[in-house]
């Protein structure tokens, strides 16, 4: 009798031992991780991402103390599949300064202006942005269309591709842009007056004139081919126009045939009553490429403007080579309803003088994702899984570039663990300053707010999302959600966060997204978990630094990595498809230590699914169809 029931409890409690060893995670093996035997400098806090300081200027053509302008930054050219980022408008001497949070994988950023487009690439691709500064209006030349050889010339010619900013062009003030009628007069110089008709006038000097031609099922206008006589001469149309119109003039050229010598310029040339110049805006192309390449000049039309010549003009020094051109498109003016000085044809809330532009991190279209340790101060297993939260923002700038509101879409896909965590960020400035907070998850009465949705006992805004992650999401039947392939996959559900200004705020005193995000570890207010380097909430217990695996040092801005510089946590600007459970990171993703161990500069993509960069057995998948 005393041996069944010896045996009796046994059985419950290698029972009870089971089921509490499935509820949490299995410690961390006597011998470490493998992260452990990592070399990785100091200084180095696995940061995929790196804020940019970017400056651009715009020419000194366009006045810019009434019209704003927009421009639009993207990951590349639209057309190549790049991805919007942010857009902002210029202050009055036509300059815009700021910061962007960008990949640190990212090599470039594509620009989009009034003035033309142009890709300007990153000095460096480290955690530590070199910032970039983007000239436009360098090209441009105010002289006179002549008869001097331009070899004679200098200026100066940028190497950087270049495009039409599209958004503006919604009116085109000429017609037969792109030269489908075969509708042309003639006069004799680009001088010579001609009526506000809708029709191009080819200039004939020395009975030569440029040509209308088929090229490839595509017609467009081109200089003549000649044999005996060098050609000078464009095609001319006259627009209407007044002063202080913001005028826009691109067209699309290319080349056939030796392009060496080969000069096309766009010319605006505002002009009075009696049809005289009152000024010169130009933009010279040296060499036209064999591809089609968009120019684009802009210019604020003076005093006594009553009209406008666009005119198309070359030098073609070759009788073996032909300059093409196609798609002209000119804009102007501009309508602005709210008074806001962004055109409305440019601003997201025309009607509205309080917010002008829709900005995005990462971008447009895609999410991005944070990832946990829950064991702080304690090692985990680096499946970097104990919760993983995607998240996406939009927020809304006014005129001035500040900061009116944001929208967070936020989405718990996995809890790899036992521990009832909560999760928050916090930002720059005066939480006072915020107007109101929606979209919070609260259920276990640990987190107290203000009335306006912050949290109290912050001097910075900080914001908690949410205090129990499981409340985020649906059961899976076991304490694994999400990270196991063997238990019941859960399909996430998404929150929407809303924080309103009370006044707009400037993103320098903000920071960016997605700011300094944290976890709150079992209900345990001042038990935070940041990433690494960044500094914790008022309300952390900072009894915690130093115990254990821990090394925070805030004397040396060393803040939640291991002595041999580890984080508890991961900040990816893509959705990220992270380790199953009880896999560490290293055996997931190939490229992960040599990324850490070079301190950011090898393999800055690392996460991405490329070839050899992943081991997909080892990597969570949903099913198929989730």
């Amino acid at each position: 009798m005393k041996a069944k029931t010896f045996i009796l409890v046994v059985s419950m409690l290698l029972m009870a031992g089971l089921t509490f060893q499935s509820c949490n995670k299995a410690p961390l093996p006597d011998n470490g991780s493998p992260l452990d035997n990592l070399k990785i400098p100091n200084g180095f806090k696995f940061e995929s991402t790196r804020v940019e300081n970017i400056t651009i200027n715009m020419p000194s053509t366009v006045d810019f103390s009434k019209n704003k302008s927009r421009f639009n930054l993207y990951t590349d050219n639209p057309a190549n599949g790049g991805k919007f980022i942010t857009a902002g408008s210029f202050d009055t001497h036509g300059q815009y300064k700021g910061e962007i949070r960008v990949p640190t994988a990212l090599d470039s950023i594509y620009v989009q202006t009034i003035a033309g487009s142009r890709k300007a690439g990153f000095t460096t691709q480290t955690t530590k942005g070199s910032g970039v500064t983007i000239n436009f209006g360098n090209d441009y030349e105010i002289t006179p269309p002549d008869t001097i050889p331009p070899s004679t010339k200098s200026a100066f010619f940028s190497n950087l591709s270049i495009g039409k900013y599209k958004e503006v062009h919604v009116n085109n003030l000429v017609q037969n842009g792109d030269f489908e009628n075969n509708d042309f007069g003639t006069i004799h110089g680009w001088s010579t007056n001609h009526p506000i008709d809708g029709k191009w006038y080819f200039t004939t000097y020395y009975n030569q004139k440029m040509q209308w031609y088929n090229d490839g099922g595509d017609h467009v206008i081109r200089t003549p081919y000649s044999s005996g006589r060098l050609y000078y001469g464009g095609a001319s149309q006259m627009v209407a126009a007044s002063p202080g119109d913001l005028i826009t003039f691109s067209a699309d050229i290319k080349s056939t045939g030796s392009n060496n010598r080969l000069y096309s310029w766009l010319y605006i040339i505002p002009k009075d009553a009696n049809n005289r110049s009152l000024a010169y805006y130009s933009v010279r192309y040296k060499y036209p490429s064999h591809n089609w390449t968009t120019k684009t000049i802009a210019a604020t039309m003076p005093a006594r403007t009553v009209k406008v010549q666009i005119l198309i003009w070359n030098w073609d020094l070759s009788n073996t080579a032909s300059s093409y051109f196609n798609n002209v498109v000119v804009t102007g003016p501009v309508k602005d309803t709210d008074g806001d000085g962004v055109p409305d044809d440019q601003d997201d809330y025309p009607n509205d003088a309080t917010r002008a532009f829709n900005v995005y991190y990462p971008n447009e279209t895609d999410w991005g994702t944070i990832t946990f340790e829950d064991l702080w101060p304690g090692k985990g297993d680096y499946d970097f899984n104990d919760m993983v939260l995607d998240y996406h923002f939009k927020s809304v700038l006014n005129a001035s570039n500040q900061l009116v509101e944001f929208f967070t879409d936020y989405s718990v896909r996995a809890v790899g663990a036992s521990l009832k965590n909560g999760f928050g960020f916090m930002l720059g400035g005066d939480p006072a300053n915020v107007a109101s907070v929606t979209g919070t998850h609260y259920t276990e009465n640990y987190i107290h707010t203000n009335a306006n949705g912050t949290e109290q006992g912050q001097t910075k805004t900080v914001i908690v999302l949410f205090d129990n992650a499981f409340r985020m999401i649906g059961s899976s039947g076991s304490a694994f959600i999400n990270t196991k392939p063997d238990v019941s996959y859960v399909k996430p559900d998404t929150s929407v966060l809303h924080v309103l200004y009370q006044n707009p705020v400037s993103v320098s005193t903000t920071g960016t997204a997605p700011y300094n995000p944290f976890l709150i570890i079992n209900g345990e207010r001042g038990k935070e978990v940041h990433l690494a380097g960044q500094k914790p909430t008022d309300l952390v217990n900072t009894s915690y630094f130093g115990t254990m695996a821990d090394a925070t040092d805030p004397a040396t801005g060393k803040y939640y990595q291991t002595a041999n510089n580890l984080p508890w946590a991961l900040d990816l600007p893509v959705s990220f498809a992270y380790p199953v459970e009880q896999v560490d990171i290293l055996s997931a993703y190939n490229h992960f230590g040599q990324w850490a161990e070079s301190g950011g500069t090898q393999y800055p993509d690392w996460y991405m699914d490329k070839p050899g960069y992943r081991v997909a057995s080892n990597i969570y998948t949903p099913p198929a169809g989730k």
